[in-house]
């Protein structure tokens, strides 16, 4: 029996000891080593003169260039036959005499990607995006430290609030079975201060469970996907519970926060609400800053635009994971850019807009309602799994467009229709359909969810 069938069977009291003991660990893991010195330079970086910004960025493309060549399979053979020289490098724009890079070709073979003299501790990822498209990579030890300092220094300190404040939690774990409709639908992990909440049980008839679980552990932070936290401020002003949570900021990701969104979370929570983007690959990190400008970290990646049929894509190339270099990855996500300097005094490039991941939502028999990115997860360790859409005509049920690699089998289906119970519940009807190919919208983008009965608000 695994770790996770054995919380599954346990009371809530030893759940919370376990979700405890996780966060020891991730605290180790995320906040200890080099993370106190990066937050402090990339802190004082954001002042910095666009000159000298720029001037660090290329630094650092240089270097990891020459990683590349030397060490990296993929590259230096990709190197080789265009004759590009890292050396010759001497601007940002040099880059674009490689070819973007799609997740196709990492999924194929990732192992090229990685170093042949394996020069870091690798941490296993798997990442989705809310395209449903999954991918294994791997993360050095310094990139998530890298990661996690950017969190802290662009997103939290930008909002007011820092590593250890009380902090109310919306993510996609699956910490309650989704067969359970009784509270509590939450756990604690005291070794991040934080109260972790389902956001697959949001319904009307849990959410006023919900709403006293926040307003009696009273988070000095509300971080989480958009769409289960506009779920829940769409409830206090529902019922005109405003006041009963305070915090002092709202952290949303992962999901397009809309301005119908927003204007809800902070009319509920009498708050700003700060918006964020980034991706599991670790290539690119875009935060809100206290006058709402997005603005985009020259240290943790290279953002380039091209453009598409929909708009002009976000094209990036990360700068921390040297332990899978992603050069020139198409994101699939949408944004434009400015020449501005922002009037809060940072000198970091500003994103205008930024338009992603706006998928429709799923809706489940109990009133649940699932956001893309929660519901992405439910496909990111399937085997043999290229690709999947989610489209659903009625609450009763959903049809799951799979296209697979050779070798999907009954076992690799069984393995997926456990992991969409766990986030979905026991009476939603699952109809999976393996078929020879998935469209994109015609702005060439891909929608994991696609729902008659879910539709995301746009206003």
């Amino acid at each position: 029996m695994n770790l996770s069938s054995v919380y599954g069977r346990s009371p809530v009291a030893v759940q919370n000891v376990f979700a405890t003991g996780y966060g020891v660990r991730e605290r180790a893991r995320r906040y200890h080593g080099s993370f106190a010195t990066l937050v402090e330079d990339l802190e004082a970086r954001q002042w910095a003169s666009p000159e000298a910004l720029a001037a660090d960025q290329l630094s650092r493309l240089r270097h990891l260039l020459a990683w590349c060549a030397a060490e990296i399979p993929h590259y230096r053979d990709q190197f080789r036959e265009l004759g590009f020289d890292p050396a010759d490098v001497t601007h940002i724009d040099d880059l674009g005499a490689l070819p973007i890079l799609d997740k196709e070709t990492v999924r194929a073979d990732p192992q090229r990607f990685l170093a042949q003299r394996p020069r870091y501790k690798l941490i296993a990822q798997t990442t989705g995006g809310t395209t449903g498209t999954p991918l294994r990579y791997w993360a050095s030890l310094d990139a998530v430290r890298f990661n996690y300092a950017t969190y802290e220094a662009r997103s939290r300190r930008w909002a007011g609030v820092r590593l250890g404040d009380r902090m109310a939690s919306l993510h996609g774990q699956p910490i309650v079975p989704a067969s359970v409709q009784d509270p509590p639908f939450w756990r604690r992990n005291l070794a991040f201060n934080q109260l972790y909440l389902s956001v697959y049980h949001l319904n009307d008839r849990t959410l006023p469970a919900y709403l006293d679980a926040l307003a009696s552990f009273e988070p000095r932070v509300i971080v989480g996907y958009t769409s289960a936290v506009h779920r829940i401020a769409q409830h206090v002003l529902q019922w005109g519970d405003q006041g009963r949570v305070l915090p002092s900021a709202v952290l949303v990701s992962s999901e397009t926060l809309t301005p119908a969104a927003r204007h809800d979370i902070e009319s509920a929570f009498g708050c700003r609400v700060f918006n964020g983007y980034s991706l599991g690959e670790l290539v690119a990190y875009v935060s809100e800053c206290p006058l709402g400008r997005l603005h985009a970290s020259t240290e943790y990646g290279v953002l380039e635009l091209e453009a598409g049929p929909g708009g002009d894509e976000i094209i990036a190339t990360g700068l921390i994971n040297w332990a899978m270099p992603l050069l020139r990855y198409r994101t699939s996500d949408l944004a434009t850019m400015s020449g501005e300097v922002c009037a809060c005094g940072r000198t970091l490039p500003v994103v205008d807009t930024l338009e992603g991941r706006a998928d429709d939502l799923v809706r489940t028999p109990e009133g649940s309602v699932v956001g893309p990115a929660p519901m992405s997860l439910a496909f990111q360790r399937v085997p043999r799994l290229r690709r999947a859409q989610v489209h659903q005509a009625d609450p009763s049920s959903i049809r799951v467009l799979l296209e697979v690699a050779p070798g999907f089998g009954a076992e690799d289906a069984e393995f997926l229709e456990i992991e969409l119970r766990k986030r979905l519940g026991p009476s939603l009807a699952i109809d999976l359909d393996v078929v020879s190919s998935i469209d994109k919208t015609s702005g060439g983008k891909e929608r994991l969810v696609i729902s008659t009965v879910g539709k995301a608000s746009t206003s």
